[in-house]
């Protein structure tokens, strides 16, 4: 089912710091609201300045009605643009955009992986499965407590956390797929999907220990984007067509949503 795309201008309610280098933004946008799936995103004109020329693509990371939400991370001039603008500011959107999750009703447990602000893509996801009663966990990693994101608000859904930091600052002292090797290990999962989003070599220890265990895995990408359209071929991944044959797809409008099993990880 194709959905619409609207391209609306928005105004920002909200816009908090939520952790270091990372905020929170909220604005009403209808139509995008009552669209948006788990995983898509929007691109967004944050104004019409001297180097702002190129949306940025941010993640659906809640919906409330007719309101979204946004996390992201300062990387650049125009997140830090975007993170500068008050309650009233004005910002242009074009979404949803991109494929989403593949959720089955079968599934036990859905495990959520989120490296970093990637976590972001898996909110709107992580809603989803409590709404359909599967079981749920999410493992967080970040670098530092000071940047650990969205942990209030899995918890806030019934979700158990569990963290790692780089730094040992707060969780586990180490990767957050130190924590999925030693799950997978552990424990005699009845019917298990991995959903991950982060870092593109997170993706791959994900996709690499999952294959291992023989879990399905989807993975939200984070490439860079351009136009957002499938137009400029800005973002493309390198994708396994068969055992001697690979292809490039767009994030933008073939994913972000993959299975793991299709990236090809090495190139």
């Amino acid at each position: 089912m194709r959905i619409k795309t609207y391209d609306t201008h928005t105004t920002i309610l909200s816009n908090d710091r939520v952790a270091e280098d990372h905020y929170l933004l909220r604005c009403k946008c209808p139509e995008i609201a009552q669209s948006a799936l788990p995983g898509q995103f929007v691109h967004v004109l944050i104004s019409s300045g001297p180097g702002m020329l190129l949306r940025r693509p941010f993640t659906v990371y809640t919906v409330e009605n007719d309101e979204i939400t946004m996390l992201y991370q300062i990387i650049g001039q125009g997140t830090q643009q975007l993170s500068e603008m008050s309650k009233g500011a004005t910002i242009q959107v074009l979404g949803p955009l991109g494929n989403t999750f593949d959720i089955e009703d079968t599934v036990d447990p859905a495990i959520i992986v989120g490296g970093g602000a990637g976590i972001a893509s898996l909110m709107l996801l992580a809603v989803a499965l409590r709404e359909r009663s599967i079981p749920t966990i999410a493992l967080v990693g970040s670098q530092n407590r000071r940047r650990l994101l969205s942990v209030d608000d899995l918890r806030s859904i019934s979700v158990p956390v569990h963290i790692a930091t780089d730094d040992g600052s707060v969780g586990h002292h180490g990767f957050v797929t130190d924590i999925l090797t030693r799950m997978l290990n552990k424990h005699d999962l009845h019917h298990p999907i991995i959903y991950a989003c982060g870092p593109h070599g997170m993706l791959a220890a994900v996709a690499k220990i999952s294959t291992e265990h023989k879990v399905r895995t989807q993975v939200a990408m984070e490439n860079r984007m351009g136009c957002a359209m499938g137009v400029c071929l800005g973002c493309v991944c390198p994708v396994r067509i068969n055992e001697n044959l690979i292809d490039y797809q767009r994030v933008c409008t073939e994913g972000p949503v993959f299975n793991a099993t299709e990236i090809a990880w090495e190139i």
